[in-house]
């Protein structure tokens, strides 16, 4: 479910937008309502451009859980990242967008993965790490960063990382860690 994964705040937004698109307060927008925001926005309005939304086999009408259904599913990606950045967030001690690469590691290896899921290989796990690794930059709020437990002061950048894997850079996950 694509909105499970929204914030509450975001979800609230996308509720009274549903709101302000229903004038008439019928539980329903139609495509007219749909086109005529648009265009007092100033955008494009013709059928084409909501046949996304209304397309002419489909119904002529969006309940609420359909126009929310609608604006989540492209957004599901974005929350992925966001998690995936707020759990290798709790690694990185100086919020420099930076982890101990050793701490990391013994984390990816050790921790059981979730039911269904396979755990990941040491081979896997450090060529994700090798490719997102170097040392420890000027962290912003000590000057230079701590070094790391080895002394090299080698890290992950994980936004780097985040950002070649959901969205910005080259390739997926699979691609990143089997090729």
């Amino acid at each position: 479910d694509a909105i499970s994964h929204l914030p509450a705040p975001l979800l609230h937004t996308m509720r009274e937008s549903f709101s302000v698109l229903d004038r008439n307060n019928t539980g329903v927008i139609t495509a007219a309502d749909v086109s005529d925001m648009l265009s007092q926005l100033g955008l494009e309005h013709h059928p084409t451009a909501l046949s996304g939304y209304f397309a002419p086999t489909s119904a002529t009408t969006l309940n609420l859980a359909t126009y929310l259904n609608l604006l989540a599913t492209p957004m599901q990606g974005a929350s992925e990242a966001m998690e995936l950045k707020e759990a290798l967030a709790a690694f990185d001690e100086d919020d420099s967008g930076q982890v101990d690469v050793r701490e990391l590691r013994e984390a990816l290896l050790t921790t059981a993965p979730e039911e269904g899921e396979r755990a990941l290989g040491e081979r896997e796990v450090e060529k994700v790490l090798g490719e997102f690794s170097g040392r420890r930059a000027f962290s912003r709020n000590k000057g230079f960063g701590k070094v790391g437990v080895a002394g090299k002061g080698e890290v992950f950048k994980y936004h780097e990382f985040v950002n070649a894997v959901c969205g910005g850079g080259s390739g997926g996950v699979e691609e990143k860690v089997s090729g």
